[in-house]
Parts: structure tokens; sequence; C-alpha cells
């Protein structure tokens, strides 16, 4: 029985990484996809992207044919599974190995480089907690993954190459380190496991999650480590000269990587959610930005398995609500992520409404619904329970049912809401929540946009059931309506009908969605009949759409404006700004607005940042400077204690996990210097990937005065310098200069 239950453990861990893999391989294709058209490189060398896209779509299909045979494969012998998996991973390092030196070869360290490095880092740094069973091949893997990249940067002979090599280098040591060190911890909870009886196990579940507790903290501060160097560089690569496309697809890669964090948060918080723990933040924030920012990130995805991703948010809904965003995001995350995992075909659409119940707060009702398989009564009955501690339930082998719909759960709970799922057999399931929310009063916005949009007229073709009632939605919103078109030819009849009766339509968007061909035969007849001239023209299609060149023809000869689904409010009302020539309106900010006057002020402040890791070094000293602070940056504490006993600083950003001498001690040192010396308080702000609970009283029990979770973003890091260099101490901050 014991051996028994270890064949199931590994059997889990095989299909965790089968299914992880599934993502990894769909978006290979998408990444190839971009380098080869959007970047051009099929323009320069056709036989050579031809030849390497053949490789590239060879080992995908073998890959996903894996994945779609694992039952059979796996049930005719683990082993053998195994070696073709193993097969597949070297296949995959060869080919994506080879991909960036090729690059750097052919066209330098440009953006294309940059787009597969990034592909490369996510997909190694995914695969460090998968896979269990063969650290060898994983290595191996790593290997293939970057050491040609790093003999091509070193060929290049250039000192940026160099920089860049190095920098590839050091994370592929890391790497290396954190599979050692996830393999060893694996195994060694299996055997403990093995030890340990089942009913002894269950006589001491308080101590057996402890273990898991400490196993899982740790996980999540090296995954959250590398995590903040890619959404740091990210971050700072925003502010550079990038056009409207690049800014897009660069805005669609930092909100998968926040995915990846918050995939991490799910794992933590089911740990809290164990033991009791979870603790929310309420506070008031942009909902529909927030919602706007998981569509933006959730929108490519779903479009690569041929999905249709649509949101219909009421258009009552207020602008500031009050209520933990990191949490409610987290579910709505799940929640979309698993409609998208678990569907063929179709659409997923979330509906989004608010109901206020007085003057400040309300009840938030969302719905995500699919059409892909549905559930069975039973996996209905049993969908938010706890089955991964039942060892009598294959979790993993039920659909629909993992520990993110148990976070859910927990979460919504702890937020005083339910939850909850209908499904049918073969038409598809759709899952909900309701959650009371507090919300800000007398925040209604003037808006030029509706005056240019009153009593428009506007014909849809081509959408889907969700974004055509999203479009309807926001142009009721905006004081004007818009109807469907059974299809494109149907529309472009109806557009000349009007024409010949005077009673013309006023804007024609046209979507993909329904024949990418046909769709765009209709904007070339209307863009070219001098007829329709009068008539506004939209096209609607995705991210990887706008950037082909029979797109990008029609938007440098006639001005095309593009909006990218899925379709939301703030992309929709930028889009007919710029087709009605209306200046783009300011969105609720959540930050106070920067002044000229804030600006100088910043200057003025020293700052000290104590970090080991030179990447994210970097990162945070390139985050600071941009905000206008001066930064001095040194490498352990020892050198940072030094240096406070012979320099003023104003504040001191303190990396917690650093070899001999930790933050925690050193802080505890400053503060007795201090006090010993009657020196003045120098606010310290602790900066850790420890997001165990805990850890932020651990700090402030040292003498830290704040604390920041990796990865650090740019806002964060500003709200708690606001809050530790106030206005207060402008006059001492001044009074060098006055003298």
């Amino acid at each position: 029985m014991i051996y028994r239950k270890d064949r199931k453990v590994l059997k889990r861990v095989d299909f965790g990484a089968a299914k992880n893999s599934l993502m990894g391989v769909l978006a290979a294709l998408v990444v190839y996809a971009l380098v080869i058209a959007w970047g051009r490189v099929y323009e320069a060398f056709q036989l050579e992207t031809l030849l390497v896209g053949g490789a590239v779509v060879v080992v995908t299909a073998f890959r996903l044919w894996l994945v779609a045979r694992f039952d059979a494969l796996y049930g005719a012998g683990p082993a053998r599974w195994r070696k073709l998996f193993a097969f597949g991973l070297i296949l995959h390092a060869l080919v994506w190995g080879l991909l960036p030196a090729w690059l750097v070869w052919r066209v330098g360290t440009g953006f294309n480089f940059f787009v597969v490095i990034l592909y490369n880092v996510g997909v190694t740094t995914a695969l460090g907690s998968s896979w269990m069973a063969g650290l060898k091949v994983r290595q191996f893997y790593i290997l293939l993954m970057f050491l040609p990249v790093i003999g091509a940067l070193f060929l290049g002979g250039g000192l940026r190459e160099w920089l860049l090599a190095l920098l590839v280098a050091a994370y592929t040591f890391y790497l290396f380190r954190l599979y050692r060190g996830q393999y060893e911890l694996f195994w060694h909870a299996v055997t403990r496991e093995r030890r340990s009886g089942g009913a002894e196990r269950r006589r001491e579940l308080p101590a057996s999650t402890d273990i898991q507790l400490s196993l899982v903290y740790r996980l999540a501060h090296e995954l959250r480590t590398p995590m903040n160097s890619v959404m740091g560089m990210m971050s700072l690569l925003e502010d550079t000269r990038l056009d409207d496309e690049q800014k897009e697809y660069l805005q669609v890669a930092g909100q998968s990587g926040k995915l990846m964090i918050t995939l991490i948060d799910d794992v933590l918080d089911y740990s809290r959610i164990l033991t009791g723990r979870i603790t929310l933040s309420p506070d008031y924030f942009d909902l529909r930005g927030a919602m706007e920012q998981i569509l933006e990130a959730f929108g490519p995805m779903a479009q690569a398995k041929g999905l249709e991703l649509a949101a219909v948010v009421d258009r009552l809904l207020p602008k500031r609500v009050r209520g933990d965003r990191d949490r409610l995001m987290q579910v709505l995350t799940n929640l979309l992520s698993n409609a998208i995992k678990f569907s063929e075909r179709g659409e997923v659409r979330m509906d989004v409404d608010f109901t206020a119940e007085g003057e400040h707060d309300g009840v938030l009702r969302v719905r995500v619904s699919d059409q892909g398989a549905g559930m069975d009564t039973d996996t209905l009955k049993h969908l938010f329970e706890d089955q991964f501690l039942d060892g009598a339930v294959d979790a993993f082998a039920v659909r629909h049912t993992g520990f993110g719909l148990l976070v859910c759960k927990g979460l919504i709970e702890a937020m005083g809401g339910a939850i909850g799922a209908e499904s049918v057999e073969g038409e598809g399931s759709t899952f909900w929540f309701t959650v009371r929310l507090g919300m800000q009063a007398d925040m209604s916005e003037s808006s030029k946009l509706s005056g240019a949009m009153a009593d428009i007229q506007g014909v849809v073709v081509g959408a889907g059931a969700g974004s055509l009632a999203c479009l309807q939605e926001e142009f009721e919103a905006l004081g004007s309506q818009c109807q469907g078109a059974r299809d494109y030819d149907h529309a472009l009849q109806a557009l000349r009908a009007g024409h010949r009766e005077q009673a013309e339509f006023d804007l024609l968007l046209v979507d993909t969605h329904g024949r990418r061909e046909l769709a765009l035969n209709l904007c070339r007849n209307v863009l070219e009949d001098p007829s329709l001239r009068p008539v506004k023209l939209m096209l609607m299609c995705t991210i990887e759409e706008r950037g082909e060149p029979t797109v990008q023809r029609l938007v440098d000869k006639h001005g095309l404006v593009t909006l990218v689904r899925p379709v939301h409010r703030t992309g929709l009302r930028i889009a007919l700004g710029r087709l009605l020539g209306v200046p783009r309106s300011q969105p609720v900010q959540d930050l106070p607005t920067e002044t000229p006057e804030e600006r100088r002020r910043r200057k003025l402040y020293r700052l000290l940042l104590v970090e080991d890791n030179e990447v994210n070094q970097l990162v945070t000293r390139g985050m600071l400077s941009k905000l206008g602070y001066q930064v001095k940056t040194v490498n352990n504490a020892e050198t940072a204690l030094a240096l406070l006993d012979q320099e003023n600083f104003d504040l001191v950003l303190m990396d917690c996990m650093m070899p001999d001498l930790d933050g925690f001690a050193a802080t505890r040192d400053l503060r007795e210097r201090e006090q010993r010396e009657q020196r003045p308080r120098t606010p310290v702000i602790a900066i850790t990937a420890n997001t165990a609970e805990g850890a932020q009283a651990r700090c402030l029990a040292a003498g830290m005065d704040d604390f920041l979770a990796k990865p650090v973003h740019l806002q964060e890091l500003e709200t708690v310098l606001r809050r530790w260099l106030s206005r207060e101490d402008d006059s001492a901050a001044e009074e060098p200069d006055s003298q």
C-alpha cells in the first residue's frame, strides 16, 4: 500500500509536468510567429526561418501528442513515458537553444533576441518546479537552452554582448542550484511520507502541515527572486522608446509575468487556507482597470487555443471600490485560467454586474462561462472539496479540479461572499461568485468622447456574442448605439443602401473573429469606395493579427484604426478617440500625480541599496533612478554598516537574505549603533522574496520600518518611499543647499 502511494504521487507529478508543458509549447508557436513575422526575420532569411519553423512545429506536435496520449502511454509503462517526455524536452531545448544564438549571429541582440530569451527564461524557470523524476535530463535541458547563446554572445566581441553572456551564465548557474534544491526537497518529502504510516499521518496532521508550509515558502522564495529581475527589467524597458505595437507586446508579456506571480501566490494561499491564516488588505482601487489588465493577459492565451475571450462589464460599475484588489484578481485569474484550460472551442465570457445597496457599498456579481465539455453531477458536487488531502480520490484525474478552485473558495469566504458552479455535460460550465464591496461616491466623469459619440449609429460585423454584448454596453454608456450585422456581405449592402436612402450608418466595426480574409476584404471595399468615405471604420483583431503585413498595409495606406481583442472600455475609448479626433482623457490615478517640484525634492534624498544579487541591484537602482532619487549600492551588509558610519543616508533598502551577515542581523546592529552613538534613526525598508506568515513581523522585530515583497513593483516602491520620505523632512533635506 505504501509503495502504491508513492507511485500515485509520481503519477500526479508526471501528469502535472505534462499539463504544465502544454502552455509552454503553445507559447513557443506564438513567440516564433512574433519573431519571424513582426520582427521581419522572415523577409531577410526565408529559407532558414522555414527550416527552424519546421523544427519548432515538429517538436511542438510531438510534445502535444505526449500530453494528449498521457493516460494510454503512462498506463503502458511509466518509465517509457518518462523517456519519451525527456526526449521531447531535449528536442525542445536543442531548437530553442540554437534559435537565440542564430539571432545573435544574423540580426544581433535586438528586440527579437529579447523576446526569445524571455521565453527561454520563463520555460526553464517553470520546469524547476515540475517533473521531479528527471534531474539530469532537466540539467542537460538548461545547458542546451543557454550554452549556445552564451557562446554566440562571447564571440560577438562587444562589451554589451559580453555583459549579456555573463548575465545568462549567472542565471544558468542559479537554475542548476534551484533544480537540485527542489529535487532534494521533493524526494525528502516523499521518503518522509513513506516512513510514516497512514494512521500516524492523520494523528500528526499539524506537524505535517508545518513541514509542507516550510517547503512551499522556500520554493516560493526561490521563484520570486528571478521573477523580480524579469518583471523589473520589463518595467524599465517600458520607459524606453517603443512604438505602439511594441508597447502592446510588452504589456501582454508584463501581464503574463504577473500571472506567474499569481500562481506562486495560489500555492501560498492554499497552505494559508489549510491553517486558517488568510488575511485581507482592503483599500480603494480601480476595479475595471484591474479586470482589463487580466483580459489583456489572458486574451492571447485564449486566442492561441482558438477561443474567443469576451467581457461584458456593467456600465454602472463604480470607478473605485473598496476591497482586497490582489485577492479579487487572484480569484478572477483562477476562474478565467480554468475556463480557458478546459475549453476547446467557442467563447469564454465574463459577465460583471454591480448592484449598489447604499451610498457607500454594493454587491459585485461575476460569472465566468465557457463552452467546454462540461461536468457530470458527481464532479460538480465535489468540485470545491479538498480532494488533495483525501488519499482515496485522484484529484489530478478529475477535470476542473485543482487547488486553484480551493483557493478561490477560501478567499471568497474570507471576504464574506459566496462561490459556486453550474454545468451541463457537452454544453459548458459557469463559475460565479458574489462579494460585498465598498464604493467611492461622487466619481462621475465628464467625457468629451461622450459628446462626440452622441447619436452615432454603429454596425458590428463578425464579432462573437460576448464581444457584441460588450460593445453594446459600452456604446450605451457613451450615449450611442450599435447593432450586429448577419455577415460581412450583409454589412456592406447595408452601408450602401443607407447611402442611397440618406440614412447612413456612422461607424463600422469589423471583427476578424468570423472570417479573417472576409473581414479584411470588407475593410478594403469600404476604404476604397468614395461613396462610403463618411463612414468611420475600425478593425477589431488579435494582437498577433495586428502585426501582420496585410493589416499593416491598410494602417499605413488608409490610416485604419485597429482595436485589439478582447475588447474592454479603455481600449475601445482610446480607439474611438483616435477615430473621431478626440483627445484621450486621463484615467483615474491610484497615486498622486508627480509634479516638477516633487521631482526636484526627490533629488535631495540619498538612498542606500543593500543587495547581493547583481541583476536585482540593476533593477532596483533603475527604478529608483526613474523615480528621481539618488542611490548608492553595496552588495553586502558589512560594507553597508561601515558606509552608514561614515555618511548620512535618508533611507536604506535592505535585502533580508544575504550570505554571512543577513539583513535582519545588520539592521539590529545598526539600531544598536544608533542608540549607542545617539544618532538619528535611519528608516530601513526590508526587500525580500519571503512572503511566509510572520515574515513582516520578523522584519519589524529586527528594527526595520517597512516591508516590500519581491518582485518589487514601481508603484509599490514609490508608495513606500513617499511614506518614509515625507514633506516634513524637506527642510532638513534642503539645508545643505542653503549654506
